[in-house]
């Protein structure tokens, strides 16, 4: 503009020269001057606008460097570690560290001690797809550094690694430090691989730091953590055991500005983990999370399925459906904790009593897929005297009775196994050895639990193998047995272990591969293996895992993990592994408080393990209890203060209970917990009351004050001298206790809520799948009624999708109480919709039409099975849930088949197919094209 500006001024003033004589060269010059002057002002308020922009500029990104790839960008500042990485496809930007601006941490070990440094300021060398920072933690040592390589490993994928000088002594790094951060506001998650799968949201406003080790007992069962943000999914994998995933939360003042939670995470890696990688999914969930590391496990090995494990073994196919049938300790001997002195024995079931236990569910019961298992046959009885087996315990009946049973229950086409270990040895085994244990870094023993046989010790699992290969172990217990399957305790479960005996040393990535040997060799010689718990690397050496859909009949061991984090169970497992492996739960859980357990296992498409098995000939014994013919009634309330109430309890007795009871009250919290009681005895004892109405009270209550919050009144009956609680009409809380009412307690006083009766069939009752009334195991041991009802809907639903991946899973309302899972793809899909909630839900059905699903209740669609519990389907209403499974028996889709095997659990005994209403009490083939 300058140049443009004095040339044309130059032309002017030769013109006033030439042309308008000096008067008018004045008059230009005057006017150049002013001109000179507006340009000069504009010059420099461009300037200062230039001036402003570079600051505001650099104050946005002082000196920072960047590694693009085609779907990703990540920014790092040098001088503080602070960094971004941005997915392409959806512009969400995760972040480092919210609290510290620091690329980590590093934890070195010198002169005997740990110091934990910072990884802040470094320097940063950039190429095509590369960036490394060299970082210098240890002041004034520049040579004690740390490099970091950041690769762009695919055009959606940052590879993260590190390495140290030769003279720092590393204990654990932290690369990704409480970062991939996710507020409340940001409507996202993260997921963590823990049994089958945790989803923990980013707005429960719950604070805590939890650690996940790789492959630990509950920790994380697949090398991998999700996270979904705004949407954007992104997925970290490492592939080495010494990492350590931690997810932490933060709330209120600790939560970043503007947000009122944060959820992060880190990996702390040790030893030989020195690198992760994060994949940016874009738009996406947890399924598409699932669905991504699948590519990962595969490319690694894991991914074995059943068709290549058929292959070689056609019989594993028998546990298609198989439901998890375990008699857990036949001989059950207690010893004391250094295994020297007896302190009890009890024979739970001769050998010939486990046959006819497997018997009496082939031939009462009608079980045809059966997983048939055995612990507590070996010499001592179960958890004594391992590696020491055989022969049998001869309580039970010794070798001869032991292959008998073989025999017996494989004949009627079961898969039969028998529980075996070799991590735990004990020292009243005669192969005690201390050279075959494991040893703590100072040469000590490594010590195991304290179980049936006393105190136990870790064995090695290099000498384990060997151990299993002795000729008086798996090879003769094969041939006297010639058992189809084989199940060794603890081989996955217990996280992979170091032994530091320089004879055998061992790092877990030792303890895997020697693990997977035995896993192996047993499955070599039976043809069908199984272990406890599960993890991916053992997929390609077994075929079925026990404990890794639920343990005790809940999701998790640790009973407070949901409640700790905020979570909630989704099948991830199952998302990646679908169709490589037979999976179940372990240890025994009460069937009358096992509803929402079995809905969790219809939502995974799995059947359920049955373990905690009465002794002896359970169901020729006289313990059939029926409940009494009293139904808890709402009681009379009368509000007489701010804090005071009289209350008199209702009962309706159909029939006299004859004997004498104590009736108790519980006040309880939502959750059931107590907050106060009223128990009482009667005036009148039970064994005196008539048929009618009946009432125990009144009482005046004073509430305590420290009392702010609403409470459930709940009620049962009781005798003192055994604690034994009575089976009352009604819908119970699974420990006999029967909500009545509720009482609102506020600052202005009291309001008593008494419970609708008209509206009982609609509460959750836990016991649900122990009903048979009506239907087919009517009259039967509980536990049989429990099982016969839970094995028609689960064995067909898992044999029909052992072989397709579970396709889809999603929550259908925000309080994630409705589920819906889908297997397969096309035609032929399977899907499962279950209501966890404890009010009723409507949904349209593709077989039922508008369906009502009560609390627990469900509908499982597919072209030739379908199954529900059901207030209303296919246009027919009941009063009350009712159970029903159909299956086409001539593989036409249901509504075009000839013979449909209709099965009534419980409930109304009617059920529509077609346009026709047909009765099935217990279960019947129906020809719908013949009327029949």
């Amino acid at each position: 503009m300058r140049k443009s500006y004095s040339h044309s001024n130059r032309g002017m003033n030769q013109n006033s020269h030439t042309t308008n004589g000096p008067s008018v060269a004045r008059h230009m010059r005057a006017i150049s001057h002013k001109t000179k002057a507006h340009f000069a002002r504009l010059l420099s308020a461009f300037a200062g606008l230039v001036i402003g922009l570079t600051s505001m500029l650099s104050q946005q990104s002082p000196g920072k460097v960047t590694l693009s790839a085609e779907q990703f960008r990540f920014d790092l500042e040098p001088d503080s570690g602070k960094w971004e990485l941005t997915d392409l496809k959806t512009s969400v930007t995760w972040r480092s560290n919210p609290s510290q601006p620091r690329f980590g941490e590093i934890t070195i070990e010198r002169a005997g001690k740990r110091d934990t440094l910072p990884l802040d300021k470094c320097e940063a060398k950039s190429s095509e797809r590369t960036l490394v920072l060299t970082f210098s933690p240890v002041a004034n040592d520049d040579q004690a550094r740390v490099q970091v390589q950041l690769r762009a490993a695919a055009p959606d994928t940052l590879e993260v690694s590190y390495d140290v000088a030769p003279g720092l002594t590393v204990h654990s790094v932290r690369l990704l430090d409480r970062a991939m951060w996710i507020t409340d506001a940001d409507r996202g998650c993260v997921i963590v691989p823990v049994r089958e799968g945790l989803l923990i949201p980013s707005n429960n406003h719950i604070e805590f730091t939890r650690s996940f080790d790789t492959y630990a007992y509950e920790g994380c069962h697949m090398a991998m953590l999700g996270l979904v943000k705004r949407g954007s999914a992104a997925l970290i994998t490492w592939n080495d055991p010494y990492v350590v995933a931690e997810v932490r939360s933060v709330a209120g003042t600790a939560a970043p500005q503007g947000s009122s939670q944060n959820l992060m995470v880190s990996l702390v890696l040790s030893k030989t983990a020195r690198a992760f990688s994060i994949r940016l999914l874009g738009q996406g969930d947890y399924v598409a999370i699932a669905k991504a590391y699948r590519e990962v496990a595969a490319k690694r090995g894991w991914v074995v399925p059943w068709e290549k494990k058929l292959a070689d073994q056609p019989e594993r196919a028998k546990l298609f459906g198989a439901i998890n049938f375990k008699l857990w300790s036949a001989l059950d001997r207690q010893m004391n904790e250094d295994s020297t002195r007896e302190q009890r024995v009890r024979v739970n079931w001769t050998f010939d009593e486990a046959a006819a236990i497997a018997e009496h569910l082939y031939r009462d019961l009608d079980l045809k897929r059966v997983l048939f298992l055995m612990g507590g046959w070996i010499h001592r009885g179960y958890d004594n005297q391992h590696p020491d087996i055989l022969p049998a315990a001869p309580e039970c009946g010794g070798n001869e009775g032991l292959a008998d049973c073989a025999r017996r229950v494989m004949n009627l086409g079961y898969v039969f196994g028998l529980h075996d270990n070799y991590q735990d040895i004990y020292r009243d085994s005669p192969s005690w050895d201390e050279s075959l244990i494991m040893k703590a870094p100072n040469g000590s023993l490594v010590k195991g639990g304290h179980w049936a046989g006393g105190r136990a010790y870790l064995t090695c699992s290099q000498k384990a193998l060997e151990l299993a290969q002795r000729p008086q172990n798996l090879p003769a217990v094969q041939k006297l047995t010639r058992a189809n399957a084989y199940f060794i305790d603890t081989t996955y479960a217990a996280g992979l272990q170091e032994c530091f005996d320089p004879k055998h040393p061992l790092t877990r990535q030792d303890d895997m591969k020697w693990k997977q040997a035995l896993s192996d060799y047993a499955r070599k010689l039976f043809g069908i293996f199984g272990s406890e718990c599960g993890r991916e690397w053992a997929l390609p050496h077994s075929d079925f895992f026990e404990g890794l859909t639920g343990v005790s009949g809940r999701p998790y061991h640790d009973a407070n993990l949901l409640q700790s984090v905020g979570g909630c169970v989704v099948p991830l497992f199952e998302l990646v592994y679908r169709d490589c492996i037979a999976m179940y739960g372990k240890y025994g859980y009460d069937p009358a408080n096992s509803a929402e357990y079995v809905l969790q296992h219809l939502v995974f498409g799995r059947p359920l393990h049955y373990h905690n098995i009465p002794a002896h000939l359970y169901w020729k014994d006289n313990v059939r209890e029926t409940a009494l013919a009293v139904r808890p009634l709402a009681p009379e309330v009368d509000v007489t203060g701010p804090r005071e109430l009289e209350i008199s309890y209702q009962w309706q007795i159909e029939k006299p209970p004859g004997d004498d009871w104590h009736v108790f009250v519980h006040f309880t919290d939502y959750r059931g917990t107590n907050v106060f009681q009223n128990d009482h005895a009667p005036r009148t004892p039970t064994s005196k009351w008539r048929t009618g109405r009946m009432e125990s009270g009144s009482f005046t209550l004073h509430l305590p004050e420290k009392l702010k919050a609403s409470v459930d009144v709940r009620v049962g009956w009781w005798q003192p001298s055994s604690g034994k609680r009575a089976l009352l009409r009604g819908v119970h809380d699974g420990s006999r206790r029967y909500i009545v009412g509720r009482l609102d307690v506020t600052d202005t006083g009291l309001r008593w809520f008494p419970l609708d009766e008209t509206n009982q069939a609609m509460r959750p009752d836990p016991a649900l799948f122990v009903r048979a009334d009506n239907g087919w195991a009517d009259g039967l041991h509980p536990l049989d009624r429990f099982v016969k009802n839970t094995y028609e809907i689960l064995s067909p639903l898992y044999e029909l999708t052992a072989t397709v991946p579970m396709t889809k899973h999603e929550f259908l309302t925000p309080d994630r109480f409705v589920q819906r899972s889908c297997f397969g793809t096309g035609e032929n899909t399977l899907s499962v919709t279950a209501n966890f909630g404890p009010n009723p839900i409507e949904l349209e059905s593709a077989t039922g039409g508008n369906v009502v699903l009560p609390p627990y209740g469900f509908v499982v669609e597919s072209p030739r099975f379908a199954a529900f519990c059901a207030l209303t389907w296919n246009g027919l209403n009941c009063s009350e849930p009712s159970l029903f499974a159909l299956r086409s028996l001539d593989d036409r889709p249901l509504e075009k088949s000839e013979q449909i095997r209709v099965f009534h659990g419980f409930g109304d005994a009617r059920v529509k197919l077609g346009n026709r209403v047909y009765t099935v009490v217990r279960e019947e083939i129906v020809r719908p094209e013949s009327g029949r």
